[in-house]
């Protein structure tokens, strides 16, 4: 009976593990296009091309939209969707809702603007400091690429741009400007910050370890499309052969990693990235410096020896060395004269070496990047994965389903500048559309597909794809820019509606809003949530961290002792610091306790879209953290009205960006009869609004 069962349940996967299956039928493998702008029977409404999309399905349905959100709610919604914090009390009580254009150019021109899009970012590109798995060493270089993100998404590099400088950025024409041009190396630090074996003896199993790494994390990034399936067999559901996956292989393993990290398994990633416009010169005369060093060394160590040899000789003849007897035998004499010389060499060698050291040049600054290996290679196909199995080698390339041609690949290049034109390139289907997708997903709480990582046939459908379509097209069109798509939907009607869920109609028909009839309220994210903490409390430090925790604690260990939870490097890391939460130590496997608490993406995969969760971990973190107890201290301590009334609407608008309504604000009287009207009091009210569950969620 067992045994039937097992049958029965393994059969569907022996139906579909033949030939994968066409791409003919996978709509996001076909091209897009700007499409004809839908009629609509309320021309009133729509803003914009967009507003036309979404109010022609609700038509279509017998919907109507939502009316607008109140000023001020907008207001909060849409400082933490483009900055990730909470409007300062001046703006909310100075606010209009025609200042409105404005307060989103402002927003976007905001340095804080890299710091949220950049996280959610850092989140796709599975960005951590530690390699997890079974030695969890240190990337004590990792901390740059997540600066260059930040930056990058500040400065609006255009995506196609930002997916070759990830993937090629050492291959690209040096920027003109060297901290531009250090960026462009720095970049690809993406293909590096992943999950890493390190303690893999199977030096070929950890080449291909790494690989799947790399493919996975461009394939779902850029396309969203899992190739990694294929590592093994042809994939079950998307049209990506295991030849494919062995072509993107090849590409990745005729790439050097320059990680910064070794262990005593794995040396060949210890080397890293020079840094600077004469970066590499510099650091070829640190290396000419030291090996002239290490030549003296040898040298002075010969002299050395038969210094100690000299003396050993003559304390076994009895005689001191440091105490030169008045009368010796002829061969003692000629001994201890020969040992007066070779201290004088020795205390040469030891001044020529000390001057030497202080001539030492300044070795340049390193990142974590990449470079194409010396020989490239084209990878077998490995028969059920197994590298102990090696099948026909195939040239290297990329997924033949995606109907864009990739360029030549030179037999002394790796392929991945011609990737990264590949997937950056106007006609490639996918792209365009995942990025898109992605944007959408951050501003209004749900991709138009709500599989943001999958577009194969096991991911959803598009709510609205004549909608997706036609931003992929002018988002191409555009130049690419991240800023402009923001812009564009943030002013439509749709961002603008109120989240209310009155329409019992709308509700009946759309209970999960998949047509958008209204705002979809969103619970913060652990790393807004935290900074708006901090930002409330007066204590936020929004200077951009240079460094990482997780850097200055392996400092003082030497490279093959990096590894995170031996000893007490683990219980160093803390989450004290007042920067902003991009900031703070991602460890593998470790996360601190409110990132962990508060569905923080998990590096180890590529995550577009979090979960989001209630639980009572969650209030109870809040209540009983003293961080959080320390901020609603502060808090208080800022609340600058002349009565305890015009204090308690003061900080009500702080937490929540509105006035209390009159039932509340009797309400915060009362917790002040109880409490007492005193500083503890104050915090204590303060700390209980920073626990309300309308300061969780964006409505």
């Amino acid at each position: 009976m067992i045994a039937r069962f097992t049958t029965l349940l393994c059969l569907p996967v022996f139906v579909m593990a033949g030939s994968p299956p066409v791409a003919e039928g996978l709509w996001s493998l076909k091209a897009f296009a700007v499409q004809r702008v839908p009629v609509v029977k309320r021309m009133e409404w729509p803003r914009s091309r967009v507003d036309q999309f979404i109010l022609a399905r609700l038509e279509q349905e017998g919907l109507s939209p939502n009316e607008e959100a109140e000023a001020l709610t907008l207001l909060r919604r849409v400082y933490f969707d483009l900055i990730g914090l909470p409007p300062p009390l001046e703006v909310v009580e100075g606010f209009h809702i025609s200042k409105f254009p404005a307060v989103v150019d402002g927003l976007l021109a905001s340095p804080e603007f890299g710091v949220r899009w950049g996280r959610h970012w850092l989140d796709v590109a599975r960005y951590a400091e530690t390699s997890g798995n079974t030695r969890n060493m240190a990337y004590v270089l990792a901390w740059r690429y997540r600066n260059y993100v930040v930056r990058a998404l500040n400065r609006d590099t255009p995506f196609d741009v930002f997916i070759r400088e990830q993937l090629a950025g050492d291959l690209l024409p040096p920027a003109a400007d060297a901290l531009r041009h250090d960026d462009q190396l720095l970049a690809t630090g993406f293909l590096n910050v992943g999950v890493k074996s390190l303690g893999e003896s199977d030096l070929m199993l950890y080449d291909m370890n790494v690989a799947d790494d790399q493919i996975d994390a461009t394939c779902h990034a850029f396309l969203a499309l899992s190739a990694n399936c294929a590592r093994c067999h042809d994939h079950k559901f998307d049209p990506i052969p295991t030849a494919d996956y062995h072509a993107l292989a090849g590409i990745f393993r005729s790439t050097q990693n320059l990680s910064g990290v070794e262990t005593n398994n794995v040396k060949k990633e210890a080397e890293a990235m020079p840094l600077g416009r004469d970066g590499v010169q510099q650091m070829m005369a640190v290396k000419q410096h030291e090996k002239v060093i290490a030549d003296m060394q040898k040298d002075y160590a010969e002299v050395a020896k038969k210094r100690n040899t000299m003396r050993e000789e003559l304390v076994k003849a009895g005689i001191d060395p440091a105490k030169k007897p008045a009368v010796m035998p002829k061969e003692m004499v000629e001994k201890m004269s020969t040992l007066t010389v070779l201290e004088k060499d020795v205390g040469e060698w030891q001044r020529k070496l000390a001057e030497k050291q202080k001539s030492m040049p300044v070795a340049p600054p390193v990142g974590m990047s990449v470079r194409d290996a010396e020989t490239p290679l084209d990878c077998p196909v490995f028969d059920k994965g197994e590298v102990k199995k090696p099948l026909a080698a195939v040239k290297r390339g990329a997924l033949s389903a995606i109907p864009v041609k990739l360029a030549a690949i030179g037999p002394k290049e790796s392929g991945r500048r011609q990737l990264a034109d590949w997937i950056a390139s106007p006609q490639n289907p996918l792209t365009a559309r995942v990025l898109v997708n992605r944007v959408w997903l951050h501003l209004f709480g749900r991709g138009l597909v709500g599989t943001p990582d999958d577009f194969g046939r096991m991911g959803m459908q598009p709510t609205h794809p004549e909608l997706l379509d036609d931003l992929a097209a002018r988002f191409v069109k555009d130049g690419w820019s991240v800023k402009g798509l923001i812009r564009e939907l943030v002013l439509t009607r749709t961002y603008q509606m109120s989240s209310s869920t009155r329409s019992e109609v709308a509700l009946a028909k759309d209970p999960t809003n998949l047509l958008l009839w209204r705002a979809n309220r969103k619970r913060l994210e652990a790393e807004p949530l935290r900074d708006a903490l901090l930002a409330l409390g007066g204590t936020l430090d929004l200077t951009p961290r240079e460094g990482s925790p997780v850097a200055d604690k392996a400092k003082a260990i030497t490279p093959q002792g990096r590894e995170v939870g031996r000893r007490h490097f683990l219980n160093d890391l803390q989450d004290d610091t007042t920067h902003r939460s991009i900031y703070l130590p991602i460890v593998r496997g470790a996360q601190m306790p409110m990132m962990q608490c508060f569905n923080a993406a998990d590096p180890g995969l590529v995550v577009g879209g979090r979960s989001a969760s209630i639980t009572p971990v969650q209030s109870l973190l809040l209540m009983n953290s003293e961080q959080v107890m320390r901020q609603a201290e502060g808090l208080s301590k800022r609340l600058s009205g002349k009565t305890a009334e015009e204090k308690t609407v003061q900080a009500w608008k702080m937490v929540c960006c509105r006035g209390p309504t009159m039932e509340e604000r009797e309400m915060m009287k009362e917790f002040l009869r109880s409490a007492g009207d005193a500083p503890s009091g104050w915090a204590q009210l303060c700390h209980a609004l920073m626990q309300s569950g309308e300061f969780q969620v964006v409505y």
